[in-house]
């Protein structure tokens, strides 16, 4: 019997991404204490076992019987091509709670639900981009937005390596996902990066791009983007600039008329006086390193706090069991209508800094003037 004060016992399996999960787990020592670090062995698990002064396990048969409450499957799962879910199913049927990396297919959810339930133990899907601040913040004001409108309508876009991590975010943001429907608006050519589709989710009508690519040599990289949405209700439009940018609201736009029927651009109608776009949170300039050192940590943070307040209360909750069933349906029907994923090969970006682009803008500017 776990001890509500009790610091849970964690392995993290694998050390790509899972290097997160590690760096949230020792954010959190009152909590939780690393005891082993499943993975295959390379040289970045070995400095990773030796960094936090735990054991390297690189198969299952070597974990303890005992001495493991949670274990962190950051591996790819079948329905992307990895070996998560087998890894996480064989915990579960070693008794060890189990929270899960994203994406995974509907049928595999529900498995592991089974086998959790069979071994008495807890599993839970984790999206991650839900709990980072903006997106977290997104989703708090959306609620918020729809207490007092109604959604006219939706716009979003994403990479397909976050499709499911949107659909998420949606669903939070509406209260659910019944009744939706997808279906292209157009053939995709192999010149064009976005894949569009229309439909609706929640009921409300939404447009939704994906840049429907991956470059097998380098997964992790050339993405336009990772989400970007715009929320727009009766009274006003909430946008989420980037997963690690801005939330800005836009009341809608309404000028009344005068008795003669002229819009009264001049007068004094206090709606004139609202702020065309407000920032939701202070804006702060977080250069990149930061998404890695403290956003992505916190988000881990807060999914793995969550984790642990479900399994010491032993209580199931049923309902986010049957709310992430039906996200993973609803990723898997977008999936269906994309279709399989373009394969690129691009050059490495070159990222740039807006005062480097700035810089570029008027070195081409004094050339233009001299060349003419």
């Amino acid at each position: 019997m776990i001890k509500a004060k009790q610091r849970l016992r964690v392995i993290v399996c694998g050390t790509t991404f899972g290097r997160v999960y590690l760096s949230g787990i020792a954010q959190l020592p009152e909590e939780f204490v690393l005891v082993g670090i499943l993975a295959r062995g390379s040289d970045n698990a070995v400095a990773c076992a030796q960094g936090y002064n735990v054991p390297l396990y690189t198969d299952i048969n070597q974990l303890p019987h005992n001495g493991i409450d949670v274990g962190c499957v950051v591996v790819r799962s079948t329905v992307v091509g990895g070996q998560g879910t087998k890894l996480a199913n064989d915990l579960l049927m070693r008794e060890i709670h189990v929270i899960q990396e994203h994406p995974v297919h509907s049928d595999e959810l529900a498995e592991f639900l089974r086998s959790a339930r069979q071994s008495g133990c807890h599993y839970r899907l984790n999206s991650f981009y839900p709990d980072i601040e903006p997106v977290r913040r997104f989703i708090l004001t959306a609620r918020q937005a729809l207490q007092q409108s109604e959604a006219v309508y939706i716009d979003a876009a994403c990479s397909v390596h976050v499709l499911f991590p949107l659909v998420d975010i949606l669903g939070q943001s509406l209260g659910g996902f019944r009744p939706w429907s997808f279906l292209p608006t157009t053939n995709s050519s192999k010149t064009e990066p976005l894949s569009s589709l229309c439909g609706q989710i929640g009921g409300v009508p939404i447009t939704l791009r994906v840049q429907n690519q991956i470059n097998p040599g380098d997964p992790d990289n050339h993405t336009y983007l990772l989400h970007r949405i715009v929320i727009c209700t009766n009274n006003g439009s909430l946008m989420l600039t980037d997963t690690h940018g801005l939330v800005l609201w836009t009341p809608r736009m309404h000028v009344r008329r005068r008795k003669d029927g002229v819009l009264d651009i001049y007068g004094s109608d206090s709606l004139l006086n609202l702020p065309i776009t407000e920032l939701v949170e202070p804006l702060q300039k977080r250069p990149l390193k930061t998404v890695f050192t403290h956003l992505w940590p916190e988000s881990i943070k807060r999914s793995l706090c969550r984790f642990r307040q479900t399994i010491l209360s032993g209580k199931d909750d049923k309902r986010l069991d049957q709310y992430q069933l039906t996200a993973c349906r609803v990723w898997q029907d977008i999936g269906q209508q994309l279709g399989s994923a373009q394969i690129i090969s691009p050059e490495d970006a070159q990222p740039l800094a807006l005062a480097d682009l700035q810089a570029l803008a008027t070195e081409n500017i004094k050339e233009d003037i001299g060349g003419n």
